[in-house]
């Protein structure tokens, strides 16, 4: 029998690669029959709340880091960026279409959950701001979503083959660190694969 986290996660890797599959296209993607993952989820709808519920769980997870006390230091918060960084790499291949499927933002819970998830990390970046790490010209909000865009596409190209999953994690936090610092801070080092 497999976990529900398991099944959803597998959902979410078919409908990263294609949005609109249907339930037969995401059973047979996951390795079960329509019958089968119909038992748990009686309809696409349903299946897809389920999986934007289990994409808040991940996120949430994923941005542990950012919770650090007002009193943090720039290194603290360098070491802590880029742990959200890398964390965020799976994530945003597994989930990154929730935040632009239709059904999955008419969701009150989901839309509850991002709007925290985001308070959280708008809170986080702000304190970069206050600690010279990031640039103070750019809403925390920009800088926010710039994440998200470069993660979205790092997720697209290792999908599409053009990009090794090893590679992106230096790839996105390089971008997004070359657009995002204050030129007084240092780049870090590469992540680890």
């Amino acid at each position: 029998m497999v976990h529900e986290e398991e099944l959803l996660d597998a959902a979410a890797r078919v409908l990263a690669g294609d949005h609109s599959a249907s339930m037969v296209q995401i059973a047979a993607g996951i390795g079960t029959s329509r019958a089968t993952l119909s038992r748990r989820y009686a309809t696409r709808e349903a299946l897809l709340k389920a999986v934007a519920v289990r994409a808040i769980h991940v996120v949430d997870a994923c941005l542990t880091p950012v919770d650090l006390p007002g009193t943090a230091d720039g290194a603290a918060f360098d070491a802590a960026l880029e742990e959200l960084v890398v964390a965020l790499l799976p994530a945003a291949h597994l989930y990154g279409f929730t935040s632009r499927d239709a059904t999955v933002l008419a969701d009150p819970e989901f839309r509850a959950g991002v709007d925290r998830q985001d308070q959280r990390a708008l809170a986080f970046l702000a304190l970069g701001q206050r600690l010279g790490r990031l640039r103070a010209d750019l809403p925390p909000y920009w800088i926010w979503y710039s994440l998200w865009g470069l993660l979205d596409a790092a997720a697209e190209g290792v999908r599409d083959g053009h990009l090794a999953p090893r590679q992106i994690g230096r790839l996105v936090l390089t971008s997004f660190l070359s657009g995002t610092r204050t030129s007084a801070v240092p780049p870090p080092p590469a992540p680890a694969p």
